[in-house]
């Protein structure tokens, strides 16, 4: 391999490989090599990333984005374990799964509840959040008061337009003279229980509504 300096054409010589890159340290596998139209980096004698004219860029497998670690396995982008947020609205700067445990509280409390097997995963995209959770209530305790869900992973955004709606699959055990709803509760990590009538009147859910064994499957999405 040789590499020819001159006033004309900069550095020229052959394009390299992988393998062999064009332009090496004292890691001869290590390096930058070319194509048409592209520049690639090789690492280890393996292409790490690629740069072709229309200024796309290629990654083989995964990238870390804000000193994320990039994942060993599959192909996509790597966020930090905690989000540093962007002030642009047009910058993704969050993707994360996990679990949550979802609760119930009567009048914010919960003396005495206890449940069969509470769960709940959750998806975050940026600042939307996807919430699906299952609890069976084994006792509704002694607290009395309005029903709310408690326990979501991330503090509902503030303001009037954050309070997201939240649908059931699936209800067991329950008390109520009309639909039951739910909405998320602005700058909490609470969804607020109601019931609505066909003449559109609404009013809250109670520990009134809930018995031993009340079971509960729900969905809901919002925004952080």
């Amino acid at each position: 391999m040789a590499i020819t300096i001159n006033g004309t054409t900069g550095i020229a010589g052959v394009d390299g490989s992988a393998s062999t890159p064009a332009v090496q340290g004292t890691d001869t596998n290590t390096g930058l090599f070319f194509g048409t139209d592209t520049v690639t980096i090789a690492t280890g004698g393996t292409t790490a990333v690629t740069v072709d004219s229309g200024q796309r860029t290629k990654f083989p497998t995964t990238i870390g984005v804000g000193n994320a670690t990039p994942a060993t396995s599959g192909s996509g982008i790597s966020f930090p374990a905690t989000a540093s947020a962007s002030s642009d609205a047009n910058t993704l700067d969050d993707y994360e799964e996990g679990t949550w445990t979802p609760g119930v509280s009567f009048g914010g409390a919960s003396v005495g509840v206890t449940y069969s097997s509470p769960s709940g995963t959750y998806t975050k995209v940026g600042r939307q959040v996807t919430c699906v959770g299952r609890m069976v209530l084994s006792n509704k305790g002694s607290s009395t008061g309005v029903a709310n869900i408690t326990g979501l992973p991330f503090t509902v955004a503030s303001g009037e337009p954050n309070y997201a709606g939240l649908s059931f699959s699936y209800i067991d055990s329950m008390t109520f003279a009309a639909v039951p709803m739910g909405r998320t509760n602005a700058g909490s990590t609470n969804i607020d229980l109601s019931e609505t009538s066909n003449a559109g009147a609404a009013t809250d859910l109670t520990n009134s509504d809930f018995t031993n064994g009340t079971g509960l499957r729900f969905i809901v999405t919002y925004f952080v």
